[in-house]
């Protein structure tokens, strides 16, 4: 599925523990959206101001049952992406 490409101007991270006791990371990742700056939460890591996310409509499980949202599907590096389009 293509997705839109949005370039990272920020990254914050939240770690806890699941009701299991297993660790996770869980990313908040700032993109620069129409000029403006929006936030999207991701499980992926790596990602550093500079990259590029691929963002993506998809669904997800909630008490409430599937519900449409927006989803990081990868993470490109900023010098990656931009070697490309020179």
């Amino acid at each position: 599925m293509e997705g839109q490409i949005l370039k990272i101007i920020g990254v914050q991270a939240y770690h806890g523990l699941s009701r299991t006791g297993k660790p996770y990371f869980l990313y908040t990742l700032e993109v620069d959206y129409s000029g403006e700056k929006a936030k999207i939460k991701t499980f992926l890591e790596g990602a550093v101001p500079g990259d590029y996310a691929q963002i993506v409509v998809g669904t997800r499980s909630s008490v409430y049952g599937r519900e449409l949202t927006a989803i990081v599907q990868k993470i490109i590096p900023g010098a990656e992406l931009e070697e490309n389009f020179k």
